[in-house]
């Protein structure tokens, strides 16, 4: 169905929007569709926001965030650590339908006939209850989403400055309505921690130290060139089912340079905030090799409990990944020079060069 991931959105924040960006007239079915799920859903929101008036607050402990460009490997260790029972996290129901998680009974079949049962660049297997990103909540609940870029592409740079680049005026705003999506999550979940994984945060950090001064991040980042390729790829494919303009390749390649580029230029400038005890970085091609021992060091140095306990689950996780395969690629000439160019910083600060086993065209 041609209906769009803001589909979980309050009435409100879709309404402004859709008024901000302007939408290519071929997606009208898409918006029609969008507004009516908003409609059916709108008085299940007031329910949703009872529930949680009079429900008992969880103590919350300042979360874990997971950060890293898309395509470094942050799914898979999101995934591993969800099986840990101690963190509450956004499944992908609670990421789209962030104002109805109460009637969850009633919109997760909607869901399950709306999406795709695994991702179409990498086949990761996709589920109403499985963990999600939590910016598409942010989406369905704030016009400061980056996500909105998936949708409205042409204004990605806009999106880009506005919603990653705060100015003043919006911090308080952002902060605001960001840490109560996480409360939502940490209170329905009855959990005091709350695990995030958001590549955006990437460029997030002085802010979120603002309001979590506490938090502990997990860096995981991978070769720049295969990051470029990979995130070409999977936005390539994701990018026909959700935007809601014309977009052509041309503009997609420069549309990843940039918020690659940019991601990294903002996190550099803002890694040394972070307490040194509540930082770790790794690679992901030595994640991926021993990712239970990198899983362990994440627990021991931000001196999180329970390990041993989940132990067991850790390794069943990877073992049903083993079979997965790391896309091959192939890149011309040209764009290797400019990908050389503009991830120069990257290439430096995460000591990486051209891979040896990429085919150049």
């Amino acid at each position: 169905l041609p209906i769009s991931p803001l589909m979980g959105s309050t009435l409100g924040n879709f309404i402004g929007i859709i008024s901000k960006y302007k939408f290519s007239s071929i997606y009208l079915i898409n918006i029609v569709l969008t507004l009516l799920v908003i409609l059916i859903i709108t008085p299940f929101q007031v329910i949703d926001k009872i529930i949680f008036l009079f429900k008992k607050k969880t103590r919350k402990k300042d979360p874990v965030f997971i950060v890293g460009h898309w395509r470094s490997g942050t799914t898979f260790l999101h995934n591993l650590l969800c099986k840990d029972r101690n963190f509450g996290f956004f499944n992908t129901y609670n990421s789209l339908f962030i104002s109805n998680i109460y009637s969850s009974f009633l919109f997760k079949t909607l869901m399950r006939v709306t999406m795709p049962k695994s991702r179409p660049s990498d086949g990761v297997k996709l589920g109403v209850d499985l963990p999600q990103e939590d910016e598409f909540a942010l989406s369905n609940y704030t016009n400061l989403s980056h996500y909105l870029f998936f949708f409205f592409p042409n204004n990605y740079k806009e999106i880009y400055n506005s919603t990653l680049r705060l100015e003043e005026k919006d911090q308080k705003k952002w902060l605001r309505h960001y840490d109560h999506i996480i409360d939502r999550i940490s209170n329905y979940t009855d959990k005091e921690r709350v695990l995030i994984k958001n590549p955006s945060n990437t460029s997030r950090i002085k802010y979120l130290l603002k309001q979590y001064p506490n938090a502990k991040f997990i860096h995981i980042y991978r070769n720049p060139v295969f990051v470029y390729l990979s995130t070409y790829k999977f936005f390539d494919e994701l990018f026909p089912s959700v935007n809601l303009q014309k977009f052509d390749r041309e503009k997609l390649i420069k549309l990843v340079i940039y918020n690659y580029r940019e991601m990294y230029e903002d996190y550099y400038k803002s890694k040394d905030l972070i307490p040194d005890n509540n930082l770790i970085e790794f690679g992901f091609e030595e994640f991926r090799k021993e990712p239970l021992d990198h899983v362990e060091k994440v627990y021991q140095k931000f001196e999180l409990e329970n390990f041993e306990l989940n132990k067991g689950n850790f390794k069943n996780y990877i073992d049903s990944q083993k079979s997965h395969k790391v896309n091959v690629y192939k890149i011309k000439k040209e764009l290797l020079n400019i990908i050389k160019n503009e991830f120069k910083q990257s290439f430096k600060k995460m000591n990486y060069k051209i891979p040896k086993n990429l085919k150049i065209i």
